[in-house]
C-alpha cells in the first residue's frame, strides 16, 4: 500500500510540473534573438561535372591544386512532418543556386575505384580516407528577392578581415560507407556530405546581411564516362541534393 501511495504521489508530482508522457508542448515562441536572425529552410537540388581542358581533354585543377565540380540547380522550400520535422517531400522552387565547388584528387579516385569495381575488373575500394575536405571557389545562390554570395567571392567588401577562414569547409563522409552503389542507375554512387561557409546577401530585401549557409545531403557519381585505360580524361558528372539552413543577420559593423 505505501508503495502504491509513492507511485501516486509520484505520478501527481510529474503532472504538477507539467510533463506530459504523449508529446510536447505546441506552439513555442521563438527565442528572442531569433527576431535580429532571416532564417530560411530549403532544399538544393544540382548537378554538374569536374572542369577538363578542351585542347588535352583532361582534368584540369585550380590553383590549390583542386579538381574544379561547376555546378547549377534548383532550390525548393520543402514539406516536413510536424511532429518530428522529417522531410516528406518538395514543395515549390523558390531559387537557384550556380557555382564551383574544389574537390581533391581523392575524391576523384574514389570513384575511379568503384567504377572498377562495378566492371568487374578491381575490388570494393577500401584505402579511402573516412572524411575527404572540400570546399566551394565560388557561389551564388538566389532565394526569392534576395540573392546571396559565399564570402570569398565578396572578400573585397571586408577589407583586411580574414574572409579566406571563412570560405566554406565541406567533408565528404566517405568512412560512413556509400549510400548506394548501382541503386539509382547501374553506374552510380552515393556518398554523404556536409559543410558550411559565410555567405552575404548581395542584392535584394537581405542585402547587406551576413550569415551562414550550412548544408546536409549527398552527392551522386556519374561513374558511366569514367575511362579507365585513361582516367585523367575521364568525364566525371554528377548530381547533389543539399537540405540546407541559411541563417542572415545585420552586422553591427563592416
Amino acid at each position: 500500500m505505501q508503495a502504491l501511495k509513492r507511485c501516486f504521489a509520484t505520478t501527481a508530482l510529474v503532472a504538477g510540473l507539467g510533463f506530459s508522457a504523449v508529446g510536447f508542448a505546441d506552439g513555442a515562441a521563438l527565442p528572442a534573438v531569433d527576431s535580429l536572425l532571416t532564417t530560411l529552410f530549403d532544399k538544393s537540388v544540382i548537378s554538374g561535372s569536374i572542369a577538363k581542358d578542351p585542347v588535352t581533354n583532361m582534368f584540369t585543377f585550380d590553383a590549390a591544386g583542386n579538381l574544379m565540380f561547376n555546378y547549377s540547380g534548383k532550390v525548393y522550400s520543402v514539406e516536413t512532418k510536424a511532429k518530428n520535422g522529417k522531410l516528406t517531400g518538395l514543395d515549390k522552387q523558390v531559387g537557384t543556386v550556380q557555382g564551383q565547388a574544389a574537390f581533391p584528387m581523392e575524391f576523384a579516385g574514389l570513384a575511379l575505384g568503384m567504377k572498377a569495381y562495378l566492371d568487374g575488373v578491381g575490388p570494393m575500394p577500401s584505402n579511402i580516407s573516412p572524411v575527404i575536405n572540400w570546399t566551394c571557389n565560388h557561389c551564388n545562390l538566389v532565394i526569392g528577392d534576395s540573392t546571396y554570395q559565399s564570402i570569398v567571392d565578396v572578400a573585397s567588401m571586408f577589407g583586411a578581415a580574414p574572409t579566406e577562414a571563412m570560405r566554406m569547409q565541406g567533408r565528404a563522409f566517405t568512412g560512413l560507407g556509400p549510400v548506394e552503389v548501382g541503386y539509382l542507375s547501374a553506374q552510380s554512387m552515393s556518398v554523404r556530405m556536409a559543410g558550411c561557409s559565410a555567405v552575404v546577401g548581395v542584392a535584394g530585401p537581405d542585402a547587406g546581411k551576413v550569415g551562414t549557409l550550412c548544408l546536409n545531403g549527398t552527392f551522386t557519381f556519374d561513374l558511366s564516362g569514367i575511362n579507365l585505360a585513361s582516367p585523367m580524361t575521364s568525364s566525371i558528372a554528377g548530381t547533389g541534393t543539399s537540405n540546407c539552413i541559411t541563417v542572415m543577420h545585420k552586422p553591427l559593423s563592416m
